[in-house]
């Protein structure tokens, strides 16, 4: 990992990242990144990012459902709380 990747790592605050990704998916209950980006009012880079992570953790978990994206035509997985 290069030097740069690494100081940009450190310096999110991934807690505050999470909180605001469970309570956009609160809101929606499910959705694919970019539906919890939305409602969350993040990036979608900020929230794909963390997805796995908030998955090993227990908290989200990826479904069986796929859907289109609206934006891009392609399918795309979808989160929900656990």
């Amino acid at each position: 990992m290069r030097t740069t990747s690494i100081i940009a790592n450190k310096a999110i605050n991934k807690e505050s990242i999470y909180d605001r990704i469970i309570k956009g998916l609160t809101k929606i209950k499910k959705g694919s990144f970019r539906d919890i980006a939305e409602a969350s009012g993040l990036s979608e880079q900020q929230v794909w990012k963390r997805l796995s992570e908030l998955e090993r953790m227990g908290m989200i978990e990826y479904t069986d459902e796929i859907r289109i994206c609206k934006i891009s035509g392609r399918s795309v997985g979808v989160w929900r709380l656990l």
